[in-house]
């Protein structure tokens, strides 16, 4: 059964909010390549971790040194849980990278190429190239996004991608939604293909 806040513990939740982003910040301030992404899960990480410690907390027990330990401890088990999940997983690249260092990504492309004009051709390796590019450049949900997408116009499926990763399809829809409002705003890619 689900535990319901009460009015006072919603109070002492609204009360010390500033807890969790300072905390977060405190935390990761050796971190320089902390991306938004990863900012925004640690932060909503420990307002989940607040929310659970004013329903915990004992009213005779002063609430700000346990909200701030209950904060701590959350980031820590959440780094920990993506350590496992790291070590469990390897990425989409370590997977289409032979130990010699080539590629076997034209080996999972499918080869349209001998149907296509000479123009459409170039187009598509323009784009693909483009595409290539903006995945190096992009935030690691639109990287992620982007390479499930060209698996996708190869003939994986999301359930396929989603094996790959580790993740629940639901997680490669959010990232190729992401990736293509991403790339409808892309001016250059649009003349690519336009």
């Amino acid at each position: 059964m689900k535990e319901v806040m009460n009015y006072k513990q919603k109070q002492l939740v609204t009360a010390h909010l500033s807890l969790v982003p300072r905390m977060v910040r405190s935390l990761t301030r050796s971190f320089s390549h902390l991306s938004q992404d990863e900012f925004d899960e640690l932060t909503q990480t420990g307002y989940l971790a607040l929310c659970n410690a004013a329903m915990k907390c004992s009213p005779a027990q002063p609430f700000p040194p346990y909200a701030r330990a209950a904060i701590r401890n959350a980031i820590y088990d959440y780094w920990r849980d993506c350590g496992k999940r790291k070590n469990a997983f390897c990425s989409l690249d370590a997977l289409l990278t032979a130990e010699d260092g080539s590629i076997y990504e034209p080996e999972f492309m499918l080869q349209k190429t001998d149907t296509l004009s000479p123009e459409q051709a170039v187009l598509l390796e323009e784009s693909a190239s483009y595409l290539k590019r903006l995945e190096y450049a992009g935030s690691n949900h639109l990287k992620k996004g982007i390479v499930s997408l060209r698996l996708q116009q190869s003939g994986y499926t999301s359930a396929e991608v989603a094996k790959i990763y580790g993740v629940p399809s639901n997680h490669v829809r959010a990232w190729q939604s992401k990736a293509r409002k991403q790339l409808r705003q892309d001016q250059e890619l649009y003349a690519l293909l336009a």
